[in-house]
């Protein structure tokens, strides 16, 4: 099924996926201060300030490039950008059916999920260039993430 991802899609969604592995190096970082800090030695404390900086850097970056590449989407190729959003919200729906699978249904991973999905909605309609995804409760169900965007979510390369 990815095979027929189009090329399109899969560069916003790489785009999309390089936030995500930033936002991810955040998450660590805050997870290491609150309890690994105060064991770190000095060359391990520069390595992960280091590390945060590159990542807010790198975020910065392809947030930037993503909002650019949505507006050329919306403006060249508009069924493209309404694909990437139909994909995210069935994606968004198969984890809320685990969540319910697993009895889940009244979660916070299922909220997230609900809005999440309504906030996709906003970029099929144009009033929001991408979603800033909850990288905490919304986890990644890897085959089904390379199904859906035709990318692998841990190493960004492309997979058919």
């Amino acid at each position: 099924m990815a095979a027929s991802v189009p090329h399109r899609i899969r560069r916003l969604e790489t785009l999309l996926a390089r936030i995500r592995h930033a936002g991810n190096m955040q998450l660590n970082y805050d997870m290491w201060e609150q309890h690994g800090r105060e064991h770190a030695s000095p060359e391990q404390c520069a390595t992960m300030n280091a590390e945060l900086n590159e990542a807010k850097s790198a975020m910065n970056e392809a947030k930037s490039s993503l909002a650019a590449l949505v507006a050329a989407t919306r403006a060249e190729a508009p069924a493209d950008l309404v694909a990437w959003a139909d994909a995210h919200e069935a994606y968004l729906a198969a984890f809320l059916d685990d969540c319910a699978l697993r009895g889940d249904s009244e979660s916070t991973a299922a909220s997230v999920a609900i809005r999440e999905r309504g906030e996709w909605a906003e970029v099929r309609a144009g009033t929001r260039a991408f979603v800033d995804e909850d990288l905490f409760y919304v986890t990644t169900n890897v085959e089904r993430y390379r199904d859906s965007f035709g990318i692998d979510p841990q190493t960004l390369e492309h997979v058919d």
